[in-house]
């Protein structure tokens, strides 16, 4: 790694440290303690579960909203890098390389969490726990040995995590290149439109319709590793691995293309 790539990464990485601990302090404050404060003064001291509250949490959760919203945030950091002789691509590679090494440093502390903390905290087995999750159904696919299911776990998540990241730096990326008018268009347009499709497709769903989207239905099976008369914890991990390893690379490069395209303003 050349210095300027590894003093851009590592100043990108300390900014992200700082942000994410004041992040967890702002969480911490907010749902645990305040409520156990407002316990306090209300006399309602016995009601309140300090442990059930900290594992309650859902650091992996939080992070993963982390990820999405500063990877998004592109110009500021531009603009000090160009003005300092960094080269577009060089800030861009180093966002990249910052952003699974934080990914994967918290998806380690996140499994740590769960299954040393939250788990032991609600009586649930590793297994168990597993089986509350998102990944519960592929949790059984790599057999019974519960090490290695964490460890499909952890990766499936990273996976996900540096996708989040890379969705994120692709949005940042455009609209840095939009006007402030553009900008408030999108972010109001956006999610409008967004509200319409899922409304479409809840009608369509639900009612006869002359739409059909048993071809959609079938794919997105597929997508998420169904195969013929699987349950639910054997389905097939690597196909929606692939697909979000496909959609990394896509948003990468959507990112990257964006990235070479940002200017200073005036």
């Amino acid at each position: 790694m050349s210095t300027k790539r590894w003093a851009v990464t590592r100043y990108l990485f300390m900014e992200q440290l700082q942000l994410l601990w004041r992040t967890y302090a702002f969480i911490l404050v907010a749902f645990v303690i305040l409520p156990l404060l407002f316990a306090i003064l209300t006399g309602n001291l016995s009601h309140y579960s300090f442990g059930s509250t900290l594992t309650d949490l859902g650091i992996g959760a939080v992070f993963g909203f982390f990820i999405l919203v500063t990877m998004s945030l592109t110009y500021d950091n531009f603009k000090l890098f160009i003005q300092n002789g960094i080269s577009r691509k060089t800030y861009c590679q180093a966002k990249v390389i910052n952003l699974i090494g934080l990914s994967f440093g918290m998806e380690i502390i996140s499994a740590l969490y769960n299954f040393l903390v939250t788990a032991p905290a609600r009586g649930h087995s590793g297994q168990a726990f597993l089986d509350t999750t998102v990944y519960s159904l592929y949790d059984h696919f790599l057999g019974t040995n519960l090490f290695v299911n964490i460890l499909g776990y952890m990766a499936f998540n990273w996976i996900f995590f540096i996708g989040l990241g890379l969705t994120g730096m692709a949005i940042g990326s455009i609209f840095a290149l939009l006007t402030k008018f553009a900008r408030n268009i999108a972010i109001i347009a956006i999610p409008v439109l967004g509200f319409f499709l899922l409304v479409f497709l809840s009608n369509t769903s639900t009612s006869p319709s002359d739409y059909n989207l048993d071809g959609l239905v079938n794919f997105l099976k597929f997508l998420m590793g169904y195969h013929a008369n699987a349950q639910p914890g054997y389905f097939n991990p690597t196909m929606p691995m692939l697909t979000m390893m496909v959609g990394c690379v896509i948003m990468g490069a959507i990112a990257y293309y964006f990235n070479q395209k940002l200017k200073l303003k005036k």
